[in-house]
């Protein structure tokens, strides 16, 4: 680069003509006038400051006046910059990587990223911050916004990009920027920003032992600091003993019967909105019972629907004072058929283990898990009985999704819903439909699974960061599949395999690249 910008010095002097004629000199200004103002204009269009752009046309006009006489200034080559473009380097301010002018008589070169091209789908959504070590302001070495409905980056702030990579808003006020690590490359900061305004949900992939844990417990920690309340759905009580450490109050949920009736009702202004909760429910157990057929999952469906005609749903006008049947019931109207044939004899076997541990008890004394200013978590792991544990969380789960509507839309993220060991639920349908719905109502879902094949490909449609440690070949594969671009998708599986303890791939949301990240250490209490 020094051999270039003073051969490039040089020229431009010989080209000047100094020993020429002025009228010559004149009409070369003429035509360099030409090519500085199209850059300037254009600079313009990419964010270069107003007053920047008038002083440069300013001193374009002034050259043109007067012509010939007009003096070029040559100031010290030290003056001269160089600019280094690296697709992997995730800094949102240039860094400078030459001697300081102290040690170095040649030009101050600086390194830059796809996150500071204009009009780019690069453009990152300031989920890094400025690095430490000589940067350069971005709003003195390119461009900043002529205004604020035209601006990709509003003044430094964090924002998180909506769907549409191109069409930015600014998060929500106070809005946390939740930090992973470092980046590999730039030594910077990588952060994931916990914004409504944009893909709040997050998805972290890995083999056991390769840091899941000890990030999920990082994320907790940075989520409480930032008044967001995380609601964890343990599988290990490892995550719970270290979380207990961080913080100074947990809330624990365990198995003891169900504290709420599923068949809860929300919309009541609708007359088949009865028909709707049957219908999840079966869907529920058809994920509790991967094996239940066509035929079983509908007679629970049938089932739940004849209970709630026992009590005057079916036809009840809009403002019938109704009550939902007792969650047992539909077990009982399984149970009561006098001619039970194989299938139904085999569903009821299943749905008889659940009924001796008294899943299908609700005395609803447990309150909403919405409420409460401390850190939940719902040891699932309580139970060592693997279909008690699916139906436990799972019926936990829909119901945090039906209180998430009587709580109604916020303007912030106010809670994280973590499922540890997520896999464990993949065949949930209803995971996707909360990724949908959840973020107008305030709420982020963090997923933590070590097997991501699993997943339907709806999940990676509505989650946009994703956070992936060492996988095997499989499941790598499925996962690069879903968020990468095809281009990029053998050298990230193949790097995928290979990945060292606590290090990881760092998918967002509005860039195509992953960040490589060494993820911050084990978290000590506050």
């Amino acid at each position: 680069i020094k051999n270039q910008t003073s051969g490039t010095r040089k020229r431009w002097a010989e080209s000047d003509g100094h020993n020429e004629c002025s009228s010559f000199r004149a009409i070369r200004r003429a035509k360099l006038s030409r090519v500085l103002r199209f850059y300037a204009d254009k600079a313009r269009r990419h964010y270069l400051r107003v007053h920047r752009h008038a002083d440069l046309v300013a001193e374009i006009d002034r050259m043109i006046e007067r012509g010939g006489s007009y003096i070029l200034e040559m100031d010290d080559q030290t003056d001269d910059l160089g600019w280094i473009f690296c697709p992997e380097y995730g800094g949102r301010e240039p860094l400078r990587v030459s001697p300081s002018p102290m040690d170095w008589a040649g030009p101050a070169v600086f390194l830059f990223g796809p996150g500071l091209l204009p009009d780019s789908n690069y453009r990152e959504d300031a989920s890094v911050s400025q690095s430490t070590e000589n940067p350069i302001k971005l709003d003195e070495a390119v461009a900043d916004p002529p205004s604020s409905a035209e601006r990709p980056l509003d003044g430094g702030e964090n924002q998180s990009a909506s769907g549409d990579a191109g069409a930015r808003q600014p998060p929500a006020q106070g809005s946390p920027a939740i930090l992973l690590g470092t980046d590999a490359v730039a030594n910077t900061e990588v952060r994931w920003p916990l914004s409504i305004a944009g893909n709040p949900h997050l998805l972290l992939a890995g083999l056991p032992g390769m840091g899941k844990t000890t990030c999920l417990l990082n994320l907790c920690r940075q989520m409480i600091e930032g008044e967001v309340k995380p609601i964890v759905f343990s599988y290990h009580e490892d995550i719970d003993e270290k979380l207990q450490r961080l913080v100074d109050q947990v809330r624990f949920v365990d198995f003891n019967g169900l504290g709420f009736n599923p068949l809860h009702v929300v919309d009541r202004e609708t007359p088949m909105a009865y028909l709707d909760v049957a219908g999840a429910m079966r869907d529920i157990f058809s994920a509790i019972y991967p094996d239940l057929g066509d035929i079983q999952s509908d007679r629970i469906r049938k089932a739940i629907r004849d209970s709630f005609k026992e009590v005057g749903w079916e036809n009840a006008p809009p403002s019938a004072d109704l009550q939902e049947p007792a969650f047992v019931r539909f077990l009982e109207i399984l149970r009561s058929d006098p001619k039970p044939n194989q299938s139904l004899r085999s569903l009821l076997a299943r749905l008889d283990e659940l009924d001796d541990y008294g899943f299908f008890t609700t005395d609803e004394s447990q309150g909403s898990l919405w409420e409460g200013d401390q850190p939940t978590v719902v040891r699932v792991h309580t139970t060592q009985n693997d279909n008690l544990q699916r139906a436990f969380a799972s019926l936990v789960f829909y119901g945090l999704y039906k209180d998430m509507f009587r709580r109604g839309l916020q303007d912030r993220i106010t809670h994280a819903l973590v499922f540890d060991e997520a896999h464990r639920a993949a065949r949930l349908k209803l995971i996707p439909t909360m990724a949908k719905e959840c973020r107008k109502y305030g709420i982020s879902l963090v997923l933590a699974s070590q097997e991501a094949g699993d997943f339907h490909d709806s999940i990676f449609s509505a989650i946009a960061n994703y956070v992936v440690l060492r996988l095997n070949e499989p499941d790598a594969k499925a996962l690069v599949r879903n968020v990468a671009d095809s281009r990029q998708e053998r050298g990230l599986v193949d790097r995928l395999k290979q990945m060292d303890r606590f290090k990881a791939f760092f998918f967002r949301e509005g860039s195509r690249r992953p960040s490589s990240v060494k993820l911050s250490a084990e978290p000590t209490s506050s």
